[in-house]
């Protein structure tokens, strides 16, 4: 972690009145491109679900310049901490069942929302959250500050299950029924080739291949052919939309 002089805010048990100090900031980390959710799944250590509380800033950071790729223009993070209330774990090993987690944005105001700016978007109802971390010391972080999503959300609740196994099935579960993910089943069609691959991975390629020849004979011929393509491009599996 950096030292770098800028303003202390309350956390991991500093004075509740802020003041100049020498303050410790983790290295930024960013990618040139945007991932999309199957990389992102890829590229974290951890994946867990659980829920943000008590979202509040934890500084601003100045630098002349920061890693690469962060434009030359930027010389300003602003680092914000939430607490996680971890429900279960999906990917790697993580036993804490609630961690600081931190992170940097370009923006001041701290939000976990993927569309900050857009308070009618989908984000806003989410109820499951599936987050793409990793350890750093004490804290968790973001796989990556930007260039990913820090999370995958879902429409419905999470139920309690006994295993990691058996969170793992219940989020392919969850990845594979329209309603958890979007408004109608159109929109579902174009978002299912986006969280496949995961989906694939958590179920396996039989129950894979089961759920998507489920999807083919719903009523959304959109989702039709695009399950149908899935099935015999993936599985080799003759499928035709009604």
């Amino acid at each position: 972690m950096r030292l770098v002089r800028g303003t202390l805010f309350v956390l991991l048990g500093f004075s509740s009145t802020a003041l100049r100090a020498e303050q410790k900031f983790p290295e930024w980390r960013g990618a040139a491109q945007t991932m999309r959710y199957v990389s992102a799944w890829r590229a974290s250590p951890i994946v867990i679900i659980a829920k943000a509380s008590n979202v509040r800033p934890y500084g601003e950071e100045a630098s002349a310049r920061f890693p690469s790729p962060m434009p030359s223009h930027v010389q300003t993070l602003y680092w914000c901490v939430a607490d996680l209330h971890v429900l279960a774990t999906v990917k790697g090993v993580f036993k804490k069942t609630v961690s600081q987690y931190l992170w940097a944005s370009l923006t001041p105001g701290c939000n976990v929302w993927l569309w900050p700016d857009n308070p009618q978007a989908a984000d806003r109802r989410f109820q499951t959250w599936a987050w793409f971390v990793r350890e750093e010391g004490p804290l968790l972080r973001p796989t990556l500050d930007t260039g990913m999503p820090p999370y995958m959300g879902f429409f419905t609740n999470w139920e309690n299950v006994s295993s990691v196994s058996d969170a793992r099935r219940h989020l392919g579960e969850l990845l594979f029924t329209p309603p958890a993910n979007n408004d109608s089943l159109g929109d579902y069609a174009e978002y299912l080739p986006v969280v496949f691959d995961i989906a694939c991975e958590l179920l396996g390629k039989a129950d894979c291949a089961l759920r998507l020849a489920a999807l083919s004979d719903m009523n959304d011929i959109r989702l039709q052919e695009i399950s149908c393509g899935l099935l015999k491009g993936e599985f080799g599996r003759p499928c035709r939309p009604r």
